[in-house]
């Protein structure tokens, strides 16, 4: 009986509880500690502002207040005239706004500059900070979601869903907030070069780099598992992706399809909520929702259908980005380049004919 312990269900959640228990620690620890880092930044950047003000401190007076640090605190490599130029920025753009400022706080700082110096508005501001506290995403991650405009796709856009027919009012806005108009992500290397993508190489991808993924969705999910396998009688099937989001407490089933969105696709996804809330969805959850992601939405056949519709489903846009491989950058032609190279061809052979 001993020797099976460490596979017996009571040992597994002890286990579970205490790798829940230190993961927790750990990640209170790091943003304690990135707080604390924060908060000297803001301090030296108001004590850099207020003195260039008081005591009209230019340039020269900066490179020299930054070398008598960097020799103070040998090592520390963030002391360079460009990050205390940062700091004197991040100071005068939030300590009017307590809210924003706050948010800051608790984002890494290199984050901070990414999104300090790339989004002007405070509304979008705001949007990206919490997404990155929410997620402690990277700063490459951040720039990524900036430059596909996710703010602008998440709240400004027309969605196409019929949340408000088929949820309550409090969770059919909680659903509302989750979807966005569409979605922006970014194939790995390996998919660059290949001809037109299939829905399994993308979800491939996809679970490969479920972080990345997660960003993508938004906040509040977890993930649950790909090609989900549901049963109704003797015929199964198999769901792309499922998640949880505890944000609208409910499953999230998402199908992924690289084309112009069909009929079809919703008749399915209202069947695969149907499934999941009578044979996965536990008695204190929501009802669960559906995402379907096309290349093309095809907003007719979604305005004439969603209604008829009794589950709640999103219909989005999903946008996909190639990534040169690593081992090409640098070996292809500018576009630009090779464009004007042709077009100086074509006006040599005109002039030798």
């Amino acid at each position: 009986m001993i020797t099976n312990i460490e596979s017996s269900n009571e040992y597994l959640n002890v286990l579970n509880k205490a790798k829940q228990l230190i993961g927790e620690a750990q990640e209170r620890f790091l943003r304690s500690a990135n707080r604390i880092s924060m908060e000297v930044r803001f301090n030296l950047g108001k004590l850099i502002d207020e003195n260039s003000v008081k005591y009209d401190w230019g340039k020269s007076i900066l490179e020299t207040f930054s070398k008598d640090l960097s020799v103070l605190f040998p090592g520390n490599t963030g002391f360079s005239i460009r990050n205390l130029a940062y700091m004197r920025q991040f100071y005068s753009e939030y300590y009017k706004t307590p809210e924003l400022l706050s948010l800051a706080m608790e984002v890494s700082w290199s984050t901070n500059i990414t999104i300090m110096t790339k989004v002007g508005n405070s509304q979008a501001r705001s949007f990206y900070l919490k997404m990155a506290f929410e997620s402690m995403c990277s700063r490459d991650v951040m720039a990524t979601q900036i430059s596909s405009m996710a703010y602008e796709r998440g709240f400004l856009q027309d969605k196409k869903h019929n949340f408000d027919n088929t949820l309550p009012a409090v969770q059919a806005a909680k659903a509302e907030n989750m979807l966005k108009s569409s979605y922006f992500f970014e194939v790995t290397e390996g998919l660059a070069l290949t001809p037109p993508l299939q829905e399994r190489e993308i979800e491939n991808d996809m679970v490969r780099r479920i972080k990345d993924l997660i960003m993508m969705l938004g906040t509040g999910f977890s993930f649950m598992g790909n090609q989900y396998v549901i049963g109704a009688g003797d015929n199964t099937y198999r769901i792309d992706l499922l998640f949880f989001n505890r944000i609208t407490q409910s499953l999230v089933a998402v199908e992924l399809k690289m084309t112009h969105f069909q009929v079809e696709y919703a008749a399915k996804m209202n069947l695969y909520l149907k499934l999941l809330d009578e044979k996965v969805k536990l008695p204190y959850e929501n009802k669960a929702i559906g995402l379907i992601l096309c290349t093309d939405r095809n907003d007719i056949e979604i305005d004439y259908i969603l209604p008829d519709l009794n589950r709640p489903i999103g219909i989005a846009e999903l946008k996909l980005s190639k990534v040169l491989p690593a081992e090409l950058m640098g070996k292809l032609p500018d576009p630009d380049l090779l464009k004007a190279k042709i077009l100086q061809i074509e006006q040599l052979s005109e002039k030798d004919n």
